[in-house]
């Protein structure tokens, strides 16, 4: 999902420029510059609420919420390198964090969405390996959650993941190392070091 970087197709240096001048026009809430981060930044921004959330439509709300707030706060927000990305990635974790807790608090503990159909009608073992890996991820930190969502989900390389978390990169290998290896223990039962699952 590179296509929704801030990034233009000249050298870095020119993208970088880009990326500030967008910013400079959607703190002063240019209408073009928000149309044009909605559309660099939807997608992967609706895919950093979808992993969190249960349902799809909530997902949607809460990804489209992402860019009211940042649109209302915009005087806040300070180019300073860090791509606009990481400021909206911030709000839909925040955004996110509020929604499980009222669920919690509602008494919906689960996070995860299991209503999701597979297309195969009798896949049983897809059904126990998501089952499994949704459990598994529970066992993980929520920095951990988070570097194993960009690294992997939104395909976002290690340097790109340091800038969104604010972490350096070395940090950023050592927590997907760390999340890698809780997985693999969560996961090492003996179905699936036959190739099997659930």
């Amino acid at each position: 999902m590179r296509d929704t970087e801030v990034e233009t197709d000249g050298p870095p240096a020119e993208g970088s420029q880009h990326a500030e001048a967008l910013a400079r026009r959607a703190v002063a809430r240019e209408a073009a510059a928000w149309e044009e981060l909605f559309e660099l930044h939807y997608r992967s921004v609706f895919a950093f609420v979808r992993y969190r959330l249960r349902s799809a439509e909530e997902a949607e709300d809460i990804a489209s919420q992402v860019f009211e707030v940042a649109y209302a706060s915009a005087a806040r927000f300070n180019y300073q390198g860090v791509p606009i990305e990481g400021w909206l990635i911030g709000i839909a974790r925040n955004l996110c964090r509020d929604y499980i807790k009222k669920l919690g608090r509602r008494g919906i503990d689960d996070e995860f969405d299991d209503s999701l159909e597979l297309s195969a009608p009798d896949d049983t073992a897809a059904i126990g390996l998501r089952r499994d890996l949704l459990e598994a991820m529970q066992e993980l930190t929520g920095d951990q959650k988070e570097v194993l969502q960009l690294r992997f989900l939104l395909d976002k390389s290690v340097a790109e993941t340091a800038m969104l978390m604010q972490r350096s990169e070395d940090a950023v290998k050592n927590l997907q190392r760390r999340a890698l290896a809780a997985m693999q223990r969560a996961l090492g039962g003996a179905a699936y070091t036959e190739g099997g699952g659930g």
